[in-house]
């Protein structure tokens, strides 16, 4: 078998089969290569091969769409049912629409960087001021000062040390104070993204 998935720590998460007994599936439609997935993993259990969870109603995607929301996962993807199998990465014209779970927060400029890239802090719980790494300033945008006070767009800080992730500058604040840029504001990594996708 073919298994197109990602591994996460010592578990391989699989979304979709590509191949079984000589068999090319991609030209199935999605539901049917699940069903197949379903069937063989189902056959052949393994604790370090687990079956990426599917919502197929309406009901069901809203309520998985709100749980994975609420446990700070990375984000979800939507499969159109009957599409074949379409290489690349979601969101690039296929099959596929990759939506993440961003989160902002404003923080203070640390220092200017080279190459248009600012450092970013935030106070921690003893109010004194944390890394929160970096963010590069797109072209069209001024590069802010240091001691500015900037939003950015993120995907979650890692609890180990407080640096964002995916970091995307949106732009300058004037109207937000030094001491509210506190790291109470992140939205961390879920821990059990380790074991989990």
């Amino acid at each position: 078998a073919t298994l197109d998935g990602e591994c996460v720590g010592d578990t391989f998460h699989v979304f979709d089969l590509l191949a079984m007994n000589g068999a090319d599936l991609r030209g199935y439609s999605y539901a049917e290569r699940l069903r197949q997935l379903a069937n063989l993993v189902a056959a052949h259990p393994c604790k370090a091969i687990q079956v990426v969870e599917t919502a197929i109603t309406p009901a069901n995607k809203r309520i998985a769409f709100e749980r994975h929301k609420k446990e700070r996962r990375e984000g979800v993807v939507f499969k159109r049912a009957a599409a074949p199998y379409t290489p690349g990465r979601p969101n690039s014209g296929g099959s596929q629409l990759k939506y993440k779970f961003y989160a902002t927060a404003s923080l203070i400029v640390a220092k200017v960087n080279d190459k248009r890239s600012v450092a970013l802090e935030l106070f921690g719980t003893r109010k004194k001021r944390v890394d929160a790494g970096n963010v590069t300033i797109p072209p069209n945008a001024a590069v802010p000062a240091e001691g500015a006070i900037v939003d950015i767009r993120y995907l979650y800080a890692f609890v180990e040390s407080g640096k964002l992730f995916q970091p995307v500058f949106l732009g300058a604040r004037e109207d937000v104070k030094p001491q509210d840029c506190t790291t109470s504001q992140l939205k961390y990594r879920n821990p059990s993204d380790d074991d989990e996708a």
